[in-house]
């Protein structure tokens, strides 16, 4: 895991590109705390922060070059399968300089090209320079784990693993984006390849670019594929289904054990990571785990330790558990100090308890497993529950024709008195259209707030806000059922740009790497295309989702903790939070020009009574302080004329 920075100057590489360099790499030391290296040739200069996890030695420093001379990479991931695709490439350990992954995917791609891409299993963000081309590649894994953002303009391309790295190159602006900020009040975060800041994007998860000195290209190597109708396990029996999920889950667990430095396990209290939990046990696997709890003296600490040994999740076998709690004061520092060097800004209060677990667990161990991704492939959210509450719904389909689309938005979107939840049924059973279905996994803000921060009565206030997720709704597969097109919007949204991106600035901050089996490539091409009923079920009910998961569990698992509802590294509610720090929270926005010269009214919403932050609006809250802290660390403008 590293930070990665360069620049492509069709006009060839200067003096002030190297300075630009200098700097972002600068930027870039916690992603790689072990070392440093730079390459330049004709119009490329690539720069490469190390943080060692295989081949400790300086054998494994970055850039490398290819054997046969023609390729120079610098990459950002791991490839856990790199000695299988060195065996595919008919090498052997000694026929290689290092014992890293660099450098079987430095010569795969010498010898397959962007044709190895489908190949890896791992996360990534890979740069290779084409020495007889002279052209640039840039290469982002299938979810989007590993980041990376650029800006290009004059002839110069410029790219670096995170926003405040890239920002630090001259001429990179730092002007927050009006068109995008509505997106992200709504959604908590901005969809590939927009971010917050006008002129700077982000490689969309699956995508590879292509750069020379006349020409700029970006295609879509994967995509998400949910089919429930697949013919691939349609005709196996349920226990063949579970035995091929065991498998693969066995397979992706010790796929992310592949490490030449301590690794641990990020535990909640829940069932994705306890089945991680589980099969390490089961292999007799000596990795500690690592849990967050939070209170304000050391009883509520030991309170949920004597709770979690009722509960059977303390292990008895030799295993290392830590446990830490923090104090309300503890997390409110920790608000500002994490949000401010966050990759790009994302309103979610789990990043920030995971924030805090890793920098306590980071002198225990460098690698990190976790649950994420089981909810998002396996069907585990509420939502997914909602979409037979959403069916029953459609009796009210009349609703779609009280005036058109834009009348149905007003109505939904909060411009009449009812509540959230309702919006999203009544808009779910309006029909299949992406202006409905976005209802049923994104539950906008409503159209008064908009009112209120941007001090408009225009109902256009919210033009745009969701025209991403409009757009992924109109690229679901025809005729994918609803759990399909939900499951693949979710995890080109919520899973994509909220959860990996937030376990990406979290985990580099604390020079650690965060690895998730259920994000594995087999994995996830299985839970894509097992039948619907191994996912979620029909009827609206507790524990009736993530069935295929549970099901496991039955069968390896303590029964109480499958039965359980979903938990996640919670950072407790905000509203007790703006009671006792209302000021210094609303500073955290207010002192923000950028963000008051977009949103005149923001002072007035803040100043709202703490009991007003609760669903939606503390949602909203949560991406405003994190806008807020983060636009005030790097020096962002409200990109005013």
């Amino acid at each position: 895991m590293c930070g990665i920075a360069g620049i492509y100057n069709s006009g060839g590489i200067k003096d002030a590109d190297h300075s630009d360099l200098d700097r972002m790499l600068s930027g870039l030391i916690r992603r790689g705390p072990d070392g440093e290296g730079r390459f330049q040739q004709g119009p490329v200069l690539l720069g490469h922060r190390r943080l060692k996890i295989l081949d400790l030695t300086d054998a494994g420093r970055q850039p490398m070059t290819s054997r046969n001379g023609r390729f120079t990479i610098i990459f950002n991931g791991e490839c856990y399968n790199f000695a299988e695709l060195r065996t595919e490439l008919g090498l052997k350990p000694e026929d290689m300089h290092s014992h890293t992954d660099t450098e079987v995917l430095l010569e795969a791609w010498a010898a397959w090209g962007e044709a190895c891409l489908p190949k890896i299993v791992g996360q990534f963000a890979i740069v290779m320079y084409d020495h007889v081309e002279k052209s640039m590649w840039i290469a982002r894994d299938r979810f989007g784990e590993k980041p990376v953002y650029f800006h290009r303009s004059n002839g110069r391309f410029v790219f670096a693993s995170s926003i405040p790295a890239l920002i630090l190159s001259q001429n990179v602006p730092r002007e927050l984006d009006p068109d995008t900020l509505k997106e992200f009040l709504t959604l908590r975060y901005v969809v590939a390849p927009r971010t917050v800041l006008r002129g700077v994007y982000k490689l969309p998860p699956g995508n590879v670019l292509k750069i020379t000195e006349n020409d700029f290209q970006i295609k879509t190597w994967y995509e998400p594929h949910f089919d429930s109708n697949s013919e691939l396990y349609k005709n196996m029996s349920k226990d063949e289904v579970i035995a091929e999920f065991d498998r693969l889950l066995r397979q992706a667990t010790n796929r992310c054990l592949t490490s030449d430095v301590p690794v641990g396990l990020l535990l909640s209290n829940g069932i994705d990571s306890n089945a991680i939990r589980s099969i390490l046990d089961s292999q007799g696997s000596k990795v500690g785990s690592f849990t967050y709890t939070y209170g304000n003296d050391t009883s509520d600490l030991q309170a949920r330790i004597a709770l979690d040994n009722a509960n059977g999740i303390m292990q008895t076998n030799g295993i290392k558990n830590h446990r830490y709690s923090f104090t309300s004061g503890e997390r409110l520092s920790a608000m500002k100090t994490a949000f401010a060097n966050f990759t790009e800004p994302v309103g979610d209060g789990a990043s920030l308890a995971t924030w805090l677990l890793l920098q306590k667990s980071r002198e225990h161990a460098t690698v990190f497993l976790c649950g994420h991704g089981a909810d998002e492939f396996l069907g585990g959210y509420r939502l997914h529950q909602d979409r037979a509450r959403y069916r029953m719904m459609r009796v009210i389909a009349g609703l779609g024709r009280m005036g058109g689309t834009k009348t149905l938005d007003r109505y939904l979107s909060g411009a009449e008195p009812v509540q959230t939840r309702i919006r999203s049924f009544r808009a779910a059973s309006r029909d299949e259209s992406p202006a409905a279905a976005r209802h049923l996994i994104h539950r906008p803000l409503p159209i008064k707030d908009f009112h209120e921060m941007y001090q408009s009565r225009d109902d256009d206030v919210t033009d745009g806000y969701l025209a991403s997720i409009d757009a992924l709704y109109g690229r679901c597969r025809p005729g994918a059922n609803d759990l399909d097109r939900m499951q693949k919007v979710l995890v080109q949204t919520f899973l994509s740009e909220n959860i990996l991106s937030f376990a990406d600035s979290v985990a580099m901050d604390a020079s650690v790497e965060v690895r998730m089996p259920f994000v594995d490539r087999d994995l996830v091409n299985f839970a894509q295309a097992i039948p619907s009923k191994y996912r979620a079920g029909v009827l609206p009910k507790e524990g009736n989702t993530k069935l295929i998961l549970r099901a496991w569990g039955a069968k390896n698992m303590d029964n109480e903790i499958v039965k359980r509802p979903k938990e996640s590294f919670d950072f407790g509610s905000l509203r007790p939070m703006m009671a006792a720090h209302g000021d210094e929270l609303r500073g955290y926005v207010l002192d923000s020009s950028a963000i008051r010269r977009q949103m005149p009214g923001i002072e007035t919403w803040m100043n709202r009574s703490p009991d007003y932050f609760r669903g939606c609006w503390q949602g909203t809250l949560w991406a405003l302080l994190s806008l807020g802290v983060w636009c005030q660390a790097n020096g962002v403008t409200d990109g005013g004329s």
